[in-house]
């Protein structure tokens, strides 16, 4: 019996944190960590099998690649239908990071609420400001997105004493802790009855956004959060509606330019909380990472069932 080829695994130079030094614990793969994009081409177009990333780029698709184990949960930056038509599994890190990202945008409302972003601008002046913040307690939260991350926030929302509308592309396949989770059909009427209006949802399908000028001004004097994809939002009606004193505030984690531009006037509003799209990050995201590439991993070789398969028909070491 021939012994098995070995495996050679790229990983992207920008990772979430952890999942390097899980690879770097496997022997049964040979791991490359380029520092940057052209060395991952270069590893791949060197007959390298696996690439660990979220981030894609047209030139990553080389003859030998084989399986893409992403280290994030969603899909829009991957051609799918061309990487199910070359037969490449793409995995997703669905579910790693769920409690993480709930954890997050929670502190992203309790900044808003309380007026955190304000207290922090006001420190680093040196400035003794009274701020009266409000109580989430009795606010009417909007959670557009109930995958795992929206229910995750919805329940800690439920013991916070909040009031909660979900909403949800098909609302009559929802099974989870809301009574009232309405399809985005409702998204204006949600809107216009929320004090919070939480995005934990992918990118639509056509990249257009979800929260626009109409939106904003049902929200009126409301609070936005977003840990779902940044072309979610219309990003100069969020900043005219921030201008114009109708927007509480904003708490945002992603942002339709990543690394959001060092001229964007979101940098410099006061009543703007903005994370620099880390919200699923945490020293436990390789370890919880780990475990869905290793039952992958198991898959590839022939012996196991994917996990997160999002295309592809199936592994196997060529």
């Amino acid at each position: 019996m021939s012994p098995m080829p070995e495996l050679h695994v790229v990983l992207h130079p920008r990772r979430p944190p952890g999942v390097e030094a899980f690879l770097r614990g496997l022997p049964q793969i040979v791991l490359h960590c380029p520092a940057d994009e052209e060395g991952v081409i270069h590893a791949l177009d060197n007959g390298a099998q696996v690439l660990v990333t979220y981030i894609w780029r047209d030139a990553f698709l080389t003859p030998s690649l084989k399986w893409i184990a992403g280290t994030g949960a969603g899909t829009e930056q991957y051609p799918l239908e061309v990487l199910g038509a070359r037969q490449v599994v793409l995995t997703t890190a669905a579910g790693v990071h769920a409690d993480c990202v709930a954890e997050h945008a929670f502190s992203l409302m309790l900044a808003l609420t309380r007026r955190l972003g304000e207290a922090v601008r006001n420190m680093t002046q040196h400035r003794w400001t009274e701020l009266v913040g409000e109580e989430l307690a009795g606010k009417k939260l909007g959670i557009v997105g109930l995958g795992r991350i929206g229910e995750g926030v919805a329940r800690r929302a439920q013991n916070w004493g909040l009031s909660i509308i979900g909403v949800k592309r098909h609302p009559d396949q929802y099974q989870g802790c809301l009574t009232d989770v309405r399809g985005t059909e409702q998204m204006a009427a949600v809107c216009e009855w929320a004090d919070i209006l939480l995005l934990a949802t992918p990118a639509t399908p056509d990249r257009r956004p979800l929260v626009g000028e109409r939106e904003l001004d049902l929200l009126g004097a409301g609070w936005l959060v977003n840990v779902g994809r940044g072309s979610l939002i219309d990003e100069d009606a969020l900043i005219h509606a921030l201008r114009s004193g109708g927007l509480r505030g904003a708490g945002l984690d992603v942002t339709a330019i990543e690394p959001l531009p060092t001229g964007s006037p979101l940098w410099d509003h006061p009543q703007v909380v903005i994370s620099a799209h880390n919200a699923g990050d945490s020293p436990g995201y390789g370890v919880r990472w780990g475990a869905i590439f290793m039952r992958n991993l198991s898959a590839f070789a022939g012996t196991g069932n994917w996990v997160n398969q999002m295309s592809g028909q199936g592994g196997g070491t060529p």
